[in-house]
């Protein structure tokens, strides 16, 4: 059932989730009619079990469908806070960064740092400058 679910279902998963819901509003009202109307109309009670068993076994299968979605997607989550962080990092904090990560070597991380330090003191030497002249 999971499998022709699925073959109907949309393929994104706030698509498959709206579509669960969708069901589920469908089939438990279905339910309570059907529990209902055993007591009545036998007929239609048994007809509204069979459609609220059938539209919440759907939305059952749709549920189940993200999940596994969202299990098999890559873990983001923190490299979207590292992400976020590292805009706001200054170029000595990234490079520091690197290089804690193991992605610079010794040699690699003091020439970088170095020639960071002489850009920074340049471009201090540039600003006070422009604000002399001002």
């Amino acid at each position: 059932m999971f499998e022709l679910v699925h073959q109907y279902a949309p393929q994104s998963p706030a698509g498959r989730t709206a579509t669960a819901i969708v069901a589920c509003l469908i089939g438990v009202p279905a339910l309570v009619l059907g529990l209902v109307g055993l007591s009545g109309n036998v007929a239609a009670g048994l007809l509204f079990l069979l459609l609220s068993t059938v539209t919440l076994g759907v939305a059952g299968q749709l549920v189940r469908g993200v999940v596994r979605q969202a299990n098999a997607a890559p873990v983001d989550s923190l490299q979207d806070g590292q992400r976020t962080d590292e805009a706001n990092e200054t170029p000595i904090e990234t490079l520091r960064r690197r290089y804690a990560e193991g992605e610079l070597d010794d040699e690699a991380f003091e020439q970088r740092l170095d020639q960071l330090i002489k850009t920074e003191e340049l471009e201090q030497q540039t600003t006070e400058r422009e604000r002399v002249i001002e």
